[in-house]
């Protein structure tokens, strides 16, 4: 078990667990949400090793119970037998500080006390899961803030992009810039964005038939001071980005693909004071432009998946810095107008892999030449 503090929740465990509560208690309530915890961590429950790390369930679960005003005989008996025992001391008196042990011997005497004290009356807020934001068919019209937003200065700038190294083939990388010729900015100008699809995922690993629904979007290939008329959006294009996916485990790369669709988790598309943006605008019911868009998407040989977890900002500058890094070296991107133009091939996971092998070899060969000669 990880810890980092003396507090009650400065642990792997105990987060976890009150994170588990927050996330189960508030859709099944009490008595459901108590037999799926325990489920959870019947192995360390029904484990004969009394340690600091059981202990901390006990005492994390017992407290966050407490908070909420339901806390169970059989789960405060067992949290005050063991805080009466200072259970898990002996760990910190192994490996930690006297001044640890004083504070990590106050936070179980301090809990032993609340556990004691009378409870809080019962109350677990009623859980909510995400709605999609916009429904398939809306064209959203956003015009971005002014360079004088307080909140970041650069949010609608792209001062520079990554190397094309870990991207595109090699004969493609080596034409492409490092930096943009001049600062891209984005300020005061009008965007537009299709709702083309709404993906459901799961709420938790814990509990079923609760999903979080997000909007999946198409950028169109618009960026201008002037506000887009809907005619002249049914005619655009739309922008492709890069996608690299990884297995988190291995660091193995799992996919390399051209998306033009992306979810957007965490915007509101609120406008005025401090937003992001200086205006928003729907334009509801274009399932035309859905089939459109779905229709040139199928004419050429590019994932039907989409990238996911991106700010409005996040997804702006994934899909604009692909647009600018192809334009700085002359190269075509398509947005799917044009039968005759393809995006530039790209690498395959195994090249990917291949080549950051070697980068990783180079880089430490470097560092152990000037570690040599210091």
């Amino acid at each position: 078990m990880g810890s980092w503090g003396t507090a009650l929740y400065s642990n792997d465990t105990a987060s976890d667990v009150r994170d588990m509560c927050n996330e189960v208690y508030p859709f099944v309530g009490a008595e459901e949400g108590t037999r799926i915890v325990l489920k959870e961590y019947g192995d360390l429950i029904n484990s004969d090793m009394i340690d600091n790390e059981y202990a901390s369930f006990w005492y994390a679960l017992a407290d966050w119970q407490w908070k909420h005003g339901i806390l169970t005989d059989d789960i405060k008996s067992k949290a005050v037998e063991l805080l009466s025992a200072h259970t898990g001391i002996d760990e910190w008196e192994e490996d930690g500080t006297p001044s640890d042990v004083r504070k990590r011997i106050k936070v179980m005497d301090e809990l032993l006390a609340r556990l004691n004290s009378p409870m809080p009356p019962a109350k677990i807020k009623k859980g909510r899961t995400v709605k999609a934001k916009h429904k398939v068919g809306d064209i959203v019209i956003v015009r971005t803030c002014g360079e004088d937003y307080k909140y970041d200065d650069s949010i609608w700038s792209i001062l520079s992009i990554a190397e094309a190294s870990d991207i595109y083939k090699p004969d493609i990388a080596e034409k492409i810039p490092k930096l943009c010729d001049l600062p891209y900015k984005a300020y005061n100008k009008y965007m537009a964005l299709l709702c083309v699809d709404i993906c459901r995922e799961p709420y938790s690993q814990y509990i079923e038939g609760y999903y979080n629904e997000y909007s999946v979007y198409a950028f169109y290939d618009y960026l201008s001071d002037e506000r887009p008329e809907l005619n002249a959006i049914k005619k655009c294009g739309f922008l492709p980005t890069y996608t690299r996916y990884c297995v988190i485990n291995t660091a193995e790369t799992e996919c390399c693909r051209w998306d033009y669709k992306s979810t957007i988790h965490c915007c509101s598309f609120k406008s005025g004071g401090a937003s992001e943006f200086s205006s928003v605008e729907k334009i509801s019911a274009n399932t035309d432009e859905v089939k459109r868009f779905e229709h040139l998407l199928s004419m050429k040989d590019y994932s039907n998946e989409y990238t996911y977890g991106f700010s409005f900002y996040e997804a702006f500058y994934s899909f604009f810095s692909e647009k600018i890094r192809l334009e700085s070296a002359g190269i075509p991107y398509d947005d799917l107008l044009c039968e005759t133009t393809f995006n530039p091939p790209i690498l395959t996971p195994a090249e990917v892999d291949a080549m950051t092998k070697e980068e990783s070899k180079k880089w430490l060969s470097e560092l152990e030449k000037k570690l040599a000669n210091k």
